[in-house]
């Protein structure tokens, strides 16, 4: 059974899932895979939470935003 984005942003913010888990079950999970191949890597939670921090999509906030900055 999927979870809402909620719900995994609340499973992340309590310390039950890691930003791998975050990103995989999330919106962004095509984008995250295919920045990974990009970069011949397999998922990390360190470069997931980069990932994240270089997206600057504000997931933990709630909102979507998909102007993607990879560089």
């Amino acid at each position: 059974m999927s979870k809402t984005f909620e719900e995994l942003v609340q499973l992340k913010q309590d310390g039950k899932i890691g930003w791998v888990e975050f990103l995989k079950q999330s919106d962004f999970a095509e984008d995250y895979q295919a920045w990974l191949d990009g970069r011949g890597e397999k998922p990390t939670e360190d470069n997931a939470e980069l990932w994240y921090d270089m997206t600057d999509t504000s997931l933990m906030d709630g909102q979507d935003n998909n102007d993607y900055n990879y560089e």
